[in-house]
């Protein structure tokens, strides 16, 4: 397996509280081997709103590197890019 980090903006643990509340994020990376791909991190409730609005608004819901997790926290985004890599799924990823 390949080395792999998770790029969080260097301020997170400062608004992670919000983050989690808002069950949305989007400007966390995973870079391995030197190339980056963006993630984006959704709460099952919120990803549930974001996609009937879409729905509503007669659109499609589409996010490239969807990840799921229960909760939006530092913790939880890093266990699932953990599990990503583990299960060889990075090769479904879009990179930046």
């Amino acid at each position: 397996m390949p080395d792999f980090s998770l790029e969080l903006p260097v301020d997170f643990a400062d608004y992670e509280w919000e983050v989690e509340a808002k069950g949305w994020f989007s400007q966390a990376r995973i870079n391995v081997s030197g190339k980056r791909y963006p993630l984006n991190f959704y709460d099952p409730a919120r990803l549930a709103q974001a996609i009937n609005d879409e729905l509503e608004r007669g659109r499609v819901f589409f996010e490239p590197n969807l990840v799921i997790v229960q909760s939006i926290t530092r913790a939880n985004m890093e266990q699932a890019v953990a599990l990503l890599m583990e299960s060889g799924e990075l090769i479904n990823m879009v990179e930046e």
